[in-house]
C-alpha cells in the first residue's frame, strides 16, 4: 500500500509571449535610433510580415509545430507594428518642430523648460560639475515648442547646484545626443522662470499642479523628522529626491539603495502586500482582495501623479505582489510580458528609461525565482533558527538576491561600476522599508487637507527612514564599496557570463522546485526525491554549476582589489595610479610619506597609501585646487592626519571647496623644509645625515596671482634621501607652457633633475621647454587610461623618451622607484583595474 502525496506540481514557465515582448522592445528602440524616413517605413514592414505570417498560419493550421511558430510570430509582429505606429506618432511632431535638427547641429541654442529632479555633483579634471534632469518645453529664437517636452541632462557649474525639482528655467546650451539620451552643456547660468515669449511676453508657467501641491506638502510635513529622514521621506514615499543633499544621494547610490528613493515597483509591491495581508487576516476572499489591491494602486497613481513612470511602477508592483503574495509566479510571467507590450504600445519612450528596464528585470527575477529560492532558503535556515524567523529572512533575502542578480547587468551598463555591498545593504534596509512606504503613502493622501496629522505620521516613520540613511552612509564607507567594472572586451565578456550564469541558476532553481522530495513519504520507499541516471542531464547540471561558479568568481574578482605586485621594501617614490589625475608619494620613514596631490577619487588615494603601507603623512602638498589633484584629499586627511598641509591657488575663496584644507597654508616662493629622518631622543635630528628616509623640499614658485589655476601650480623641488643615497625630484603640477617659459627665463629651475613629474598629465600645452632644460633621467606621467583629453600627447612622450625612461600610470599602474647602487629601478606595483 502506498500513500500518494497530494498537491500541485509546478508547471513549466509560459514563455509564449516572450517573442512579442522582445519584438516590441526592439521596434521601439529602432524607431528612436533610425533616421526618420526609415523609422516611418518600419511599422509598414512589420505589418506586412504579420500579414504573411497570418496567411501561413491559415495554410498550416493542421500541422502542430509550424502553426505554433507562425502563431507566435504573427502575434509578435502585429503587436510590434502597433508599437511602431505609436512610436512614429510620438516622434513625428518632435521631428517637424526642428528639435532633432537642433540636437544634431551641436550649436548653442536657447532652451526653456523645467527641472524634473535634483542635481548631482561629479568630479572633473577642471573642478566639479553638476548634472540636472530638465524637461525642455520650448527652444530656439524665436521660441518654438517641443511637443510633449524633451528630456535632457544639463551639465554646468556651481550655479546649477541648488535648483529644486519643478523650477522653470531659461538658459543657453549646446546639445549632444549620446545613445538614447540628450545632454546639454550649459553655456550660461540658469535664469529662473521660463524664457519670455516674443509673442506674449509671459513667463509661460502653467502654475502648480495637484502633484506639485502634494509633493510640497509632504516635504513640509517631513521637515520635523529625525536624522536624514527629512531628506529621504519624500523620495521613499513619492519618489521626490529634490530634498536629498549630494552627500546622501551619493551614499545611497554607492550602497545600492538609491532605488528605494524613487517611485518603483517595490513601493507598489509593499503597498499591495500590506493590503493583501490585512484583508487575508480577516479571511476575505481572494477576488475581493485582488480588486481592493488594484483600487489602492489606482489611488497611489493619482496621489503620486499619473505619469508614465508611475503607471509603469504600479503595473510592475501589481505583478510582483501577484507573484509573491498570491503564489502565482508561473501565471505572472506571461502577464509580465503582456504588460511590457501594453506599456510600450501606450508610451514607447519608456523603453529607454533605466527605471523601466530595471523594473522589468527585477519583476522578472522575482516572479520566476523568488518563490523557489524562498522555499529553499527557509528550509536551509530552519536548521539554525526558529521557523518564523527563517521564513522572514528567507523571503527578504530571496527577493533581494533575485532582483539584484536580474538587475546587475543593467546597473553595470548605466554606471560602469559595481556596488560591492548592495545585497547586504538591501537586506539590512528591507525590514525598515514597509514601515516607511505604507504609512507614508497614507500620510501623503492627507498631507494637503490635514498637514498636522501628516507631520505626526512622518515623525514616527522618520525613525526607520533615518535608519535607512544611516545604513547607506555606513555601507558607502566600507572599503571597496564601489569598484569599476572592467572596460573593453573583458567587461563585455563578464556581462555575458553573468547573464549566462543567471539563466543557468534559474534553470537549476526551477528544476529543483519540480523535483524536490514530496512532503508525504511513500511507505517502504526512501524519500530522496526523483533521481535520474540520464548522462545528458548530469552533464547539463555540471555545466550549469561550472558557469555559475565562474560568474561568481569573476564578480569576486571585480569586487576584491586585484592582487598587486609586491612593493619592494626599499621603495622611495611612488607614482600612484589614481585615474585621470596626479598623486606622488615620497617616502619619509618606515610607514610614513610626503604626499603631493591626491587624484580625483578618495578611494583610489586611500588604496594607494594602503598598498604602500603608509599610515602617516608628514606633509600633504596640493599643487593647485583642481579636482583631479585634490579629490582624494579628504581620504588622506582622514586616514593619515597630515602634520602639515601646503597648497597653492589663483582663486581667492576656492579653498572653501576643499574641506581637507582646514588648517592648511599657502607657502611663499623660496620656502624650504624637511620631513622625516631619524628620531634622536624624541626629536628629529637635523644637523647631520642619518641612515634612514627623509625629504628636503623647496618651493621654487607659487604664483597666487596667476591668470589661471593651472599656472598657479606650486613648483617644488624635493630631494629624497634613502639608505642607498639621494636623488632629486621636480614636481610641476599642471603648469602650462607660457608660465613655464617665464620661470625658465627667471632661472627658477635647476640645471638637471633625476625624476620629473611631467606637467599637466603630458598635455601638449605643458610644452617641452622644461623637459629640455632639466634633462630628467626618468619621467613620471600621471594620466588615466582611455581618457577623453588625449593625454599624454605623443610629442611630449617623444621628447621625454629622448632623455630617459618614462613611467605612465595609464600603462604601468602604480609604479614605485627604488635607488639601488646609484640607479633608479622602477617596479610596477598594481593597477586600479
Amino acid at each position: 500500500m502506498t500513500v500518494r502525496a497530494e498537491g500541485r506540481v509546478s508547471g513549466a514557465v509560459d514563455l509564449r509571449l516572450l517573442p512579442a515582448a522582445l519584438a516590441t522592445v526592439a521596434t521601439c528602440l529602432a524607431v528612436q535610433a533610425l533616421p526618420y524616413a526609415m523609422a516611418v517605413l518600419l511599422p509598414w514592414v512589420l505589418a506586412g510580415a504579420a500579414v504573411v505570417c497570418t496567411a501561413l498560419l491559415v495554410r498550416w493550421n493542421r500541422t502542430e509545430w509550424p502553426s505554433m511558430v507562425m502563431a507566435l510570430s504573427a502575434c509578435a509582429l502585429w503587436i510590434a507594428a502597433v508599437a511602431g505606429v505609436q512610436a512614429v506618432g510620438h516622434r513625428a511632431p518632435v521631428n517637424s518642430s526642428g528639435w532633432e535638427d537642433a540636437v544634431a547641429t551641436d550649436q548653442p541654442v536657447r532652451l526653456s523648460g523645467e527641472t524634473t529632479g535634483s542635481s548631482t555633483r561629479s568630479a572633473g579634471a577642471f573642478g566639479p560639475s553638476w548634472h540636472l534632469p530638465v524637461t525642455v518645453e520650448r527652444f530656439g529664437h524665436p521660441l518654438g515648442s517641443v511637443p510633449g517636452g524633451a528630456s535632457v541632462i544639463v551639465s554646468g557649474g556651481r550655479h546649477w547646484s541648488d535648483l529644486d525639482a519643478g523650477t522653470p528655467l531659461c538658459f543657453v546650451a549646446t546639445l549632444e545626443a549620446q545613445n538614447d539620451s540628450v545632454f546639454a552643456r550649459a553655456k550660461t547660468a540658469p535664469d529662473t522662470g521660463s524664457c519670455p515669449s516674443s509673442t506674449d511676453g509671459t513667463a509661460g508657467s502653467s502654475g502648480s499642479t495637484g502633484r506639485d501641491l502634494v509633493r510640497t506638502a509632504v516635504r513640509e510635513a517631513a521637515t520635523g523628522s529625525v536624522g536624514d529622514a527629512p531628506q529621504l521621506l519624500p523620495g521613499l514615499v513619492l519618489g521626490d529626491r529634490s530634498a536629498q543633499e549630494p552627500n546622501l544621494d551619493e551614499a545611497m547610490k554607492t550602497s545600492g539603495l538609491s532605488h528605494l528613493s524613487a517611485v518603483s515597483g517595490a513601493n507598489c509591491t509593499l503597498i499591495a502586500g500590506a493590503v493583501t495581508m490585512t484583508l487575508r487576516s480577516f479571511r476575505i476572499r481572494r477576488p475581493v482582495v485582488l480588486a481592493t489591491v488594484l483600487g489602492v494602486l489606482v489611488i497611489f497613481v493619482i496621489v503620486v501623479g499619473a505619469e508614465p513612470s508611475v503607471i509603469r511602477a504600479a503595473v510592475m508592483g501589481a505583478l510582483g505582489a501577484w507573484a509573491v503574495f498570491f503564489g502565482r509566479g508561473r501565471h505572472a510571467v506571461p502577464l509580465l510580458f503582456l504588460a511590457v507590450c501594453v506599456l510600450l504600445c501606450w508610451e514607447p519612450a519608456l523603453v529607454t528609461e533605466p527605471a523601466f528596464q530595471l523594473s522589468v528585470a527585477a519583476t522578472c527575477g522575482i516572479v520566476l525565482a523568488a518563490r523557489p529560492v524562498e522555499q529553499w532558503l527557509t528550509a536551509a535556515l530552519r536548521h539554525w533558527m526558529p521557523g518564523p524567523v527563517a521564513g522572514t529572512i528567507g523571503a527578504a533575502l530571496a527577493v533581494t538576491v533575485c532582483a539584484q542578480i536580474a538587475c546587475q547587468p543593467i546597473l553595470v551598463g548605466m554606471t560602469g561600476d559595481l556596488s560591492a555591498y548592495s545585497v547586504p545593504a538591501n537586506l539590512l534596509a528591507a525590514p525598515l522599508v514597509p514601515f516607511v512606504t505604507v504609512p507614508g503613502t497614507a500620510a501623503a493622501v492627507v498631507a494637503v487637507p490635514f498637514p498636522g496629522l501628516a507631520a505626526v505620521v512622518f515623525w514616527v516613520i522618520g525613525w526607520p527612514a533615518a535608519g535607512i540613511g544611516w545604513i547607506a552612509t555606513v555601507v558607502s564607507r566600507w572599503p571597496g564599496a564601489v569598484q569599476p567594472w572592467p572596460e573593453g572586451t573583458t567587461g563585455v565578456v563578464l556581462v555575458f557570463l553573468h547573464l549566462t550564469a543567471a539563466v543557468a541558476l534559474l534553470w537549476l532553481v526551477l528544476r529543483w522546485e519540480r523535483t524536490r522530495p514530496a512532503r508525504v513519504r511513500r511507505l517502504g520507499q526512501s524519500n530522496t526525491g526523483r533521481t535520474t541516471s540520464n548522462p545528458r542531464l548530469r552533464w547539463s547540471v555540471t555545466v550549469a554549476w561550472t558557469v555559475i561558479c565562474a560568474a561568481a568568481g569573476s564578480q569576486l574578482g571585480v569586487v576584491l582589489a586585484p592582487p598587486a605586485g609586491p612593493v619592494p621594501e626599499d621603495w622611495s617614490l611612488a607614482a600612484c595610479d589614481v585615474g585621470q589625475g596626479d598623486m606622488v608619494a615620497l617616502r619619509t620613514g618606515d610607514r610614513s610619506a610626503m604626499v603631493v596631490d591626491t587624484g580625483p577619487e578618495p578611494a583610489d588615494a586611500r588604496a594607494c597609501l594602503d598598498r604602500l603601507g603608509v599610515d602617516r603623512v608628514d606633509l600633504l602638498v596640493l599643487s593647485h585646487l583642481h579636482a583631479d589633484h585634490t579629490g582624494g584629499a579628504a581620504a588622506v586627511v582622514d586616514c593619515c592626519r597630515p602634520a602639515d598641509i601646503l597648497y597653492s591657488t589663483a582663486s581667492e575663496g576656492t579653498e572653501t571647496r576643499v574641506p581637507a584644507l582646514n588648517g592648511a597654508r599657502q607657502p611663499a616662493s623660496g620656502e624650504t623644509g624637511r620631513v622625516g629622518g631619524q628620531q634622536v631622543g624624541g626629536k628629529q635630528e637635523r644637523d647631520r645625515p642619518a641612515p634612514g628616509w627623509w625629504v628636503n623640499w623647496t618651493v621654487l614658485d607659487a604664483d597666487h596671482s596667476a591668470a589661471s589655476e593651472n599656472d598657479a601650480s606650486m613648483q617644488m623641488l624635493a630631494t629624497v634621501h634613502t639608505p642607498q643615497g639621494e636623488y632629486s625630484v621636480l614636481l610641476t603640477g599642471d603648469l602650462e607652457e607660457d608660465a613655464a617659459r617665464s620661470l625658465l627665463q627667471q632661472g627658477v629651475y635647476p640645471d638637471s633633475v633625476d625624476v620629473l613629474k611631467v606637467a599637466h598629465h603630458g598635455a601638449s600645452n605643458g610644452g617641452a621647454d622644461v623637459i629640455r632644460a632639466v634633462d630628467p633621467a626618468l619621467s613620471v606621467v600621471g594620466v588615466g587610461e582611455d581618457n577623453t583629453y588625449g593625454h599624454p600627447h605623443p610629442a611630449i612622450i617623444g621628447e621625454l623618451e629622448r632623455h630617459g625612461p618614462v613611467v605612465r600610470t595609464d600603462l604601468h599602474g602604480t609604479t614605485v622607484l627604488s635607488l639601488r647602487k646609484g640607479e633608479l629601478v622602477p617596479t610596477m606595483a598594481g593597477s586600479r583595474r
